[in-house]
């Protein structure tokens, strides 16, 4: 990896605390969202284990392939509640829009030899729901990053050997 793209991980991975240009409304929101987020996650994973119980472990490769999309559901629902940093989100969010193409294919011409059709159970809702997932995990992503990123977090310059910060302030005061 170059510098430029591990210095942006870095930054995504690090911790997302509101700083001085983060609204109240926008940490609410980042705080009801991320919830959520593992909500619906959890949800995809129950729908993909319930089909793979149901039957879908019968197809060859689809099969085991439902078991690890829930497994990679719930695993990704609890690193989002454990672990909140936009890169977790931005994993989530392509986990999501990965699952949902693979139903597309599988719905048009067919994925490692299945094709589903729109009127098997839970077709419509898992992309509804798919759907909405992507939606609310790249906006809880993007406000938390934009907390991270914002030019108003970067690290203030520090002092000079000796300098002492009360002293200048006083002065200033009393001018």
């Amino acid at each position: 990896m170059t510098e430029f793209t591990v210095y942006w991980l870095r930054r995504l991975a690090s911790p997302g605390r509101p700083g001085p240009g983060a609204s109240t409304a926008q940490t609410a929101v980042a705080a009801l969202l991320r919830p959520a987020c593992a909500a619906l996650l959890a949800w995809i994973g129950y729908i993909h284990l319930h089909l793979w119980l149901e039957g879908y472990r019968q197809i060859p490769t689809d099969g085991p392939l439902f078991l690890l999309d829930a497994i990679a559901a719930f695993v990704l629902a609890a690193v989002l509640l454990a672990w909140p940093r936009p890169l977790a989100g931005l994993a989530a969010a392509g986990y999501t829009a990965s699952t949902i193409g693979a139903l597309v294919i599988s719905l048009t011409v067919g994925l490692f030899g299945f094709r589903e059709s729109i009127h098997a159970s839970f077709v419509v809702e898992s992309l509804v729901i798919e759907g909405i997932t992507v939606l609310a995990l790249t906006g809880w992503t993007v406000l938390v990053a934009r907390r991270i990123l914002s030019p108003a977090r970067q690290p203030r310059p520090a002092a000079p050997p000796g300098h002492d910060s009360r002293r200048v302030r006083a002065t200033r005061t009393h001018r």
